[in-house]
């Protein structure tokens, strides 16, 4: 692992000259050296005659020169940035030593007093804590350099606070110098009424976020309910997709079942009656035929003769019989049609009437579910905020109190007092971090 000294040297290297931040689409000047684009950009824009200088080597460069943008380096910075740079902690500060004891073996200071701008260790500080000489003397925590506390014009310590500057001031400040008929505070009860400025806040918060995990707490309810949602969606279409794969196939099956049966019961009777009717001449036909050239075959008169006389009539009967002529036969298609469109209007009904009842078991119902829900988060949210306006209410009040106490004080905060509300204001704040970050 590097060391704080390693890290510290790579983040020099990786740190831009001109934004003093890590490189960000870093690009190679013509003298070697690297710059962010937006920097390079900026250096072109303040040029003049056309020409800047790099401002690690002072190269006059110019404004119109090629740059390449260097990939390593910038994923290297990139790198560095999503790994996070390394934490550094601040130096402890210089230990403080009693003012009282030896030089050569001065024991650490326990507190510091501000009117005595010493610094005692706990054995010397014991009178200032036993005697009531010293009851009046404001005790600290060690403190290096007592001038801190100090006001730089009246060497006095300061004992207030000026709410309308929001700088401490001392006691001379606030009858003779540049605060005279501000309002003052003392600095204990400028810190109460922070603190209690800071603990309503403090409960505002804490009500968000009770609030921001009601939320996502709901987002993950409303992720697992749409999950089970859409199993449940899923189960229901199998099954349905099922069933109208099986009826599907019995609507085929009966339509078959009409032309199979429709073609029998009519000319499918008369068609086979015919086939047999045909077979038998046929077979007379072809019996005579045979009689017909054995006997043209013989070749003695004799049996010629003798054969003759049959052959003949029964080649004669034959000529005469009349053959069966089957008439032309049709199927009867119009009646097969009304019979299978009275079973596709079936089918289309069934088949209606689930998916009727997929869509309401599916959507429907759920849906009702959903709306119960979100009229219980309504519900929820508008007793949240009747709280909250009732805390509002109770807050004012008790700010109120808090201002007429304060007010009546004494001779030393001399009528001049102010809300905590409008000593702590986090929204100037907020405006006073943003313009030192800009």
């Amino acid at each position: 692992m590097a060391g704080p000294v390693e890290e510290s040297v790579l983040e020099g290297e990786l740190t831009c000259p001109v934004c003093l931040d890590l490189f960000s689409d870093p690009h190679l000047l013509a003298c070697g050296h690297n710059l962010c684009l937006a920097c390079v950009r900026g250096l072109r824009r303040r040029a003049e005659r056309g020409r800047f200088r790099c401002p690690e080597c002072r190269e006059s460069l110019r404004c119109g020169g090629p740059l390449q943008k260097n990939y390593r380096l910038a994923n290297i910075a990139e790198d560095y940035r999503r790994r996070g740079r390394p934490c550094r902690q601040a130096p402890p500060p210089p230990p403080v030593h009693c003012d009282y004891c030896s030089p050569g073996a001065a024991a650490p200071a326990v507190k510091t007093c501000l009117q005595c701008e010493v610094s005692m260790c706990a054995e010397h500080v014991r009178p200032h804590l036993e005697r009531p000489a010293f009851r009046e003397h404001p005790l600290t925590e060690p403190l290096g350099d007592v001038r801190e506390r100090k006001c730089a014009a009246h060497d006095e310590a300061y004992r207030y606070y000026c709410l309308d500057q929001r700088v401490f001031v001392c006691n001379a400040c606030t009858i003779e110098g540049q605060h005279a008929g501000h309002t003052i505070k003392t600095l204990k009860n400028t810190m109460k009424d922070l603190k209690e400025s800071l603990q309503v806040q403090g409960q505002r918060l804490s009500r968000k976020v009770s609030r921001t995990e009601r939320f996502l707490q709901q987002r993950a309810d409303a992720e697992r309910d749409s999950q089970r949602f859409v199993e449940g969606a899923e189960q229901h279409l199998r099954v349905v997709g099922e069933q109208l794969q099986v009826q599907l196939g019995g609507f085929l099956s009966a339509l078959r079942e009409c032309v199979r049966a429709h073609s029998g019961a009519g000319p499918g009777a008369e068609l086979q009656l015919s086939f047999s009717r045909i077979t038998e001449d046929r077979a007379h036909l072809q019996q005579a035929q045979t009689s017909l050239q054995a006997l043209l075959q013989e070749n003695d008169p004799f049996h010629f003769l003798q054969e003759y006389h049959s052959t003949e009539k029964k080649v004669r009967k034959a000529l005469k019989r009349p053959l069966f002529s089957p008439g032309s036969l049709c199927l009867e298609t119009e009646a097969l049609a009304e019979i299978m469109e009275a079973k596709l209007e079936e089918f289309q009904t069934e088949f209606r009437l689930q998916i009727t009842e997929l869509i309401q078991t599916v959507c429907v119902d759920n849906n009702g579910e959903e709306e119960e829900e979100e009229g219980r988060e309504e519900e929820v949210e508008e007793e949240d905020e009747d709280e909250s306006s009732e805390s509002d209410d109770d807050e004012d009040g008790d700010h109120d109190d808090e201002d007429d106490e304060i007010r009546s004080e004494g001779d030393e905060e001399d009528d001049h007092s102010e809300s905590a509300d409008d000593l702590y204001n986090p929204e100037e704040e907020e405006e006073e971090e943003d313009v030192s970050s800009d």
